[in-house]
């Protein structure tokens, strides 16, 4: 059953996180990671994070200060394995955290990193590289069991900037590695949007559902959809930044549905945004697909993802015809990310 208590919920959810790429790590050994290994390097960020100096500089320095300064003393610092979502509980991590048995990655969604205050927790995650949905899976295996290196392209923070910048520079110095912001173009968002809502169209058996079960996994799932639109036009009056565009979940289904009209003429690919940009257009005589008009945010009930290289992913409980699509969609919207963090190209679109 779902559960219904938010502390129950996959510590995916419900959480805006920013995004960045990560380079792999460098272990120093071809043994698989386990929880015990996790806690050494949880007590080494911690002993940083207690002291006042990080080689010579002092940590915490910056504009963030305030923000670790009124959540009390530091508590506590954990480093586990982070399981698959069907296998996860709440009422499992403080024995998991404990446990010494390792865990198969294969069985492992990836690393979750919690930094306790008094009044405050902050958290990072780190997604493993899900080789299986790359054609060239059997070549990374061998690789990732020969040279000691382990692969988690995508590293999501809940951090204040000063403690974020403070485990980055504990990753870099302990793996070897480079951590950089991941940032997502107009194209990257509108493909990323038309996918989630192509993938909750379709059933369990990959056939696309009739159109009442589409128009109410549209509605249940997407619900009201806000599209911020912004504009890279030097020189022109800062008062015009962003304009917000607010979609009724009961117009939702008709505008996919006139989308794939036009699409029909054109790019069938993008039925939402070929509506959208029509009716915009006509109605007021902005044109969307000009290159200074940019997407810099897309909103929905099931997640908002945002240009700068932000995400929030929205917990909705179970049951009906569309959880399973739902939890495909979401999967597969997550492993995107994973990919522009292993490096897939972004475009300046």
């Amino acid at each position: 059953m779902a559960p219904e208590d938010p502390s129950q919920v996959y510590p995916l959810y419900n959480t805006t996180f920013s995004l960045h790429r990560v380079t792999p790590l460098h272990t120093g050994s071809n043994e698989p990671l386990s929880n015990s290994r996790l806690r050494a390097f949880a007590r080494q960020f911690r002993d940083i994070l207690a002291g006042e100096v990080l080689r010579g500089v002092r940590v915490g320095l910056g504009q963030d200060d305030d923000a670790l300064a009124r959540v009390g003393a530091l508590q506590s610092v954990t480093w586990r394995l982070l399981p698959e979502e069907e296998t996860w509980s709440a009422e499992d991590e403080t024995q998991m955290a404990n446990d010494d048995t390792t865990i198969s990655l294969a069985v492992c969604r990836g690393m979750i990193v919690t930094v306790t205050y008094e009044k405050m927790a902050y958290k990072a995650i780190l997604l493993r590289d899900e080789r299986g949905d790359y054609p060239d899976a059997s070549m990374v295996s061998v690789r990732e069991e020969t040279d000691g290196f382990q692969h988690f392209p995508l590293l999501l923070a809940r951090m204040p900037g000063s403690l974020r910048e403070t485990f980055s520079n504990f990753l870099m110095e302990t793996f070897d590695t480079r951590v950089s912001a991941l940032q997502f173009s107009s194209t990257y968002l509108t493909d990323a949007f038309e996918r989630y809502v192509a993938n909750i169209s379709m059933g369990e058996d990959g056939e696309p559902l009739d159109m009442i079960e589409r128009s109410r996994a549209l509605r249940n799932t997407i619900k009201e959809v806000l599209v911020v639109v912004g504009f890279d036009i030097p020189g022109v009056s800062a008062c015009l930044k962003t304009i917000d565009i607010n979609i009724a979940r009961e117009d939702l289904p008709r505008m996919v549905a006139r989308g794939k009209k036009i699409g029909r003429e054109g790019n069938a690919d993008s039925p939402f945004f070929d509506a959208l940009a029509t009716y915009i257009k006509g109605h007021m005589a902005l044109d969307l697909r000009n290159e200074k008009v940019k997407i810099v945010r897309v909103a929905c009930g099931a997640f908002v993802l945002g240009a700068e290289g932000k995400i929030k992913l929205t917990y909705l409980p179970g049951g009906g015809d569309t959880e399973s699509s739902r939890g495909a969609a979401t999967r597969r919207l997550v492993n995107g990310l994973i990919g522009q963090g292993a490096g897939g190209s972004l475009s300046a679109g």
